[in-house]
């Protein structure tokens, strides 16, 4: 009997059986038809079936109401879709789910009631189970009354045996109650400061990385404006002698550094330093006689170091001395027409300290926290309001205007004061927990209070950005933030108190009393589900549209044949590997959970465009530049996966998406983590264990297939130069109908040369881009996606794709 068999009998057992034993041939035959063997199995059921003793077991186990799934199976979207039972727990909110059953005052002696009932076999039996057959179905209308009557019957037996205890039974239960909820608020009240710590820390530490990201950018295109760059490569080449200004013909080039730099900052106050590949200052911004032909002070040399190997690098913030404020500056690297780094320039004076101190300013006043950022030594590099308030009370031991770019966040090991804090030595003090950790690379939350640089106990978070060296701290004080908890607790013993005088009323009148049941509602009916998209390994995918937002979204649900541990733990996984990138260019995750009902789901970005697999099926081949405009768009979603120590493992057509950005052009999104797998065990994420390889053949690495588990960033790069031969050859690198051979040629051909399926010939440097890719030897490809995605951008220069073009292959090939 297969499952469809199995749903269909139990449904029309547990229909039949509530009829009058006369009534429940007439009503199978009505509902059997010519299907004799049914109508006989559930006979015979109903034959041996004890419908008192069943009645018995029942009252012996009363099951607690379980989890409300008051929704609508998928399947009702799906007419096509056989529903058989697994399929019944896969949910949406397409429609409120009406609830059938007999109440207990029913007749049954009516044909027209028993044709009534027909409509309602297979819901009611999916609700159904064989331990308590007509209690399972949760929080059902019809069914309020019948769950009433089992707790006032409840509250009846309790009396009943607590007759003589009324006074323990009315003041243990509360003083239970009073402890859990106390815990429970307690806790909520943790996570509660838990989550807006973490959210406080992740948009400060975003929004200063932007920030910093953008003034970068900003310095670096001046940095590339012909006339600063021709300047800087005539200073380099006069470095051995050094000539005066009026000697450069046919202007200074200091001269025209300032100017230009003045003209694209908008400030007369723009400052700059240039240093040669040999570390000494070429020019500046001030007299030119004072460090002309100086090296580099010893405590930038190694930033020097850095930008000479192509970064951008922040200084600061410095004082030059205590009366002036601090400075921030960037270094950026000055590149040759080949690409060779030949000089630095330093650029300082565009108010990017001010700009940047005055957001963390504006976070701790709106939120009444402290929030702060500091550098590798523990220097608080922003003026913190709370720092600036103690500094002017004198707690801090240092002056107001000093607390920036100055004060190190030290635990002083007691509660500061104005008299205790002269006997401070901060040098030889540890570093507060959380710039400990934060200079140490490591970004938490922690609500367990810790002493801060005042010594007053504060919870916190910290984010570090390795990028920038520095790290962002946000603190609040734990008597104010845990000050509600002591109120509850307060409160309950209060109520303790009174409750142990009146416990004989109360006790009489909660034992009277029945138990109202709340209906829960099932997360999943906050969508509304609009069809199925697909179906994978793990899930089936619908498209659904969220009720009170109104967003389109991608609704992915376990399939009900994958219930099992290890199916969850996978489901999971994807989801929270999924949810930790932020790449634009990475499908973005918006909400996970697990239903009481088993149904594991993951909503996540609705894309809409094309794969990549229908972009080559639509027009054929691809143009070079739109190939590696594609091609660097995903490098950059796998580049952030792959700092996370994370491989995607299942990089092919199918998994890239491709739409029309009007301000963009070609907007490529990598989607389907489901074979990820981080590089290095990660706490709370589950592992798999490899013993057979896992992906799509016709685009994995030659060496996954060897060694199932090695975990190499270089085999995405395999799969990412599969991709790029498909889209600039129409056709996949190697096919094969039978395994053995396909796997025979990925580990020991070479694929047919791309000229040869696009009957013309390519560039030289193309075809080796995607060679090199998809070299049998790991060590023969790209280091790193970085290095690719930098070898790419070189390239788009050469073979540009616009937006224009763009738009007009959407409009011929785009149309659904």
């Amino acid at each position: 009997m297969d499952a469809a068999r199995y749903a269909r009998v139990r449904d029309l057992f547990l229909a039949a059986e509530e009829l009058p034993v006369a009534e429940q041939a007439t009503f199978l035959r009505d509902q059997t038809g010519d299907d004799t063997e049914l109508l006989q199995e559930v006979l015979s059921l109903l034959g041996e079936h004890d419908a008192e003793s069943a009645r018995l077991e029942g009252e012996r186990h009363i099951p607690l109401p379980p989890a409300a799934q008051a929704i609508t199976p998928i399947a009702q979207n799906s007419p096509a879709k056989t529903v058989t039972p697994e399929d019944s727990e896969i949910a949406t909110s397409a429609g409120p789910r009406t609830t059938h059953g007999d109440t207990a005052g029913q007749t049954r002696d009516s044909a027209s009631k028993r044709k009534k009932k027909t409509s309602q076999i297979t819901q009611l039996g999916a609700q159904r189970t064989h331990a308590s057959p007509r209690e399972t179905e949760s929080f059902a209308p019809t069914r309020q009354s019948a769950q009433a009557t089992v707790w006032a019957q409840l509250a009846r037996q309790s009396r009943r045996r607590t007759s003589g205890w009324l006074w323990l039974a009315a003041l243990l239960p509360t003083a239970l109650v009073g402890w859990w909820t106390y815990a429970q608020v307690e806790s909520i009240m943790h996570q509660s400061v838990r989550n807006e710590l973490q959210g406080v820390a992740d948009s400060v530490g975003l929004a200063s990385e932007r920030f910093l990201s953008d003034k970068a950018q900003l310095v670096r295109s001046w940095a590339r404006q012909p006339g600063i760059k021709t300047a800087i490569e005539q200073l380099v080449a006069n470095e051995a002698s050094y000539q005066p200004p009026e000697a450069f013909e046919p202007a200074d080039p200091t001269e025209q550094i300032r100017s230009q730099l003045q003209q694209l900052s908008g400030s007369s106050k723009v400052e700059f330093v240039v240093w040669s590949d040999s570390y000494r200052t070429i020019t500046f911004s001030g007299v030119p006689s004072a460090r002309i032909g100086q090296p580099v002070a010893p405590q930038h040399a190694s930033h020097l170091t850095r930008v000479m190997s192509g970064e951008t690098v922040l200084l600061g913030p410095e004082r030059a001395n205590t009366q002036d404020q601090p400075v921030m500056a960037m270094l950026v690297p000055i590149a040759d027409s080949e690409g060779t780094v030949i000089a630095a320039l330093q650029v300082q004076g565009v108010d990017v300290y001010d700009d940047f101190n005055r957001m963390f300013m504006n976070v701790s006043l709106a939120g009444k926290l402290d929030t702060y950022a500091v550098d590798r030594d523990g220097i608080m590099i922003t003026e913190s309001p709370q720092a600036a308030r103690l500094a002017r009370e004198e707690i801090l031991g240092i002056p107001k205007t000093l607390v920036a770019a100055n004060l190190r966040v030290v635990d002083p090991g007691i509660k500061l004061d104005s008299d205790n804090v002269k006997e401070l030595a901060r040098s030889t003090r540890p570093l507060t927990i959380a710039v400990a950790e934060a200079t140490n690379g490591v970004s938490n939350v922690r609500i367990e209070p810790y002493k801060s640089y005042a010594g007053t106990d504060v919870v916190g978070a910290w984010r570090w950005h390795p990028d920038w060296d520095l790290g962002v701290i946000i603190e609040r004080d734990a008597d104010v933030v845990f000050a509600p908890a002591r109120i509850v607790r307060l409160g309950f013993v209060i109520l303790g108190s009174l409750l142990f005088f009146t416990g004989f009323f109360a006790a009489a009148r909660i034992a009277k009393t029945s138990t109202a049941q709340r209906a829960a509602i099932h997360p999943l009916t906050r969508y509304e589900v609009m069809g199925e998209l697909g179906s994978g390994g793990m899930g089936i995918v619908y498209r659904a549209k969220h009720r009170q937002l109104g967003r389109d979204a991608a609704l992915k649900v376990l399939s009900g044949d994958r219930r099992q541990k290890e199916d969850r733990l996978r489901f999971d996984r994807e989801a929270r590997l999924a949810a930790s990138l932020s790449n634009p260019h990475s499908v973005m995750i918006y909400d996970y959970g697990q239903s009481e009902g088993g149904e594991a789901y993951c909503v996540m970005e609705l894309l809409k465009g094309l794969t990549l697999h229908d972009v080559v099926g639509r027009s054929g081949c691809q143009p070079i530049g739109r190939t590696l405009c594609i091609i660097s768009q995903m490098c950059d979603a796998l580049a952030e996966a792959h700092h996370m120590n994370l491989l995607h493992r299942d990089i092919k057509p199918q998994n890239v998406m491709l739409s029309l950005d009007a301000s963009v052009g070609d907007w490529a999104v990598v989607f389907d983590y489901g074979l990820a797998k981080p590089l290095q065990p990660v706490s709370g994420v589950y592992q798999t264990s490899e013993s057979l390889w896992s992906g799509t053949p016709m685009y994995m690495s030659p060496e996954r297939f060897r060694d199932p588990a090695l975990m190499d960033p270089r085999s995405d790069i395999y799969s990412v130069g599969c991709v790029a031969y498909f889209l600039l050859s129409g056709r996949a690198p190697f096919i094969e109908c039978d395994p053995e051979s396909l796997f025979a040629l990925i580990l020991t051909e070479q694929p047919i040369s791309i000229s040869v399926h696009r009957n013309e010939s390519i560039p030289t440097e193309i075809n080796d881009l995607v060679m090199r890719c998809m070299a049998k030897n790991a060590d023969a490809r790209f280091e790193s996606i970085t290095e690719l995605s930098r070898v790419v951008d070189q390239l788009r220069v050469k073979y540009a794709w616009n937006i224009d073009e763009a738009k007009v292959w959407w409009k011929h090939y785009g149309a659904t």
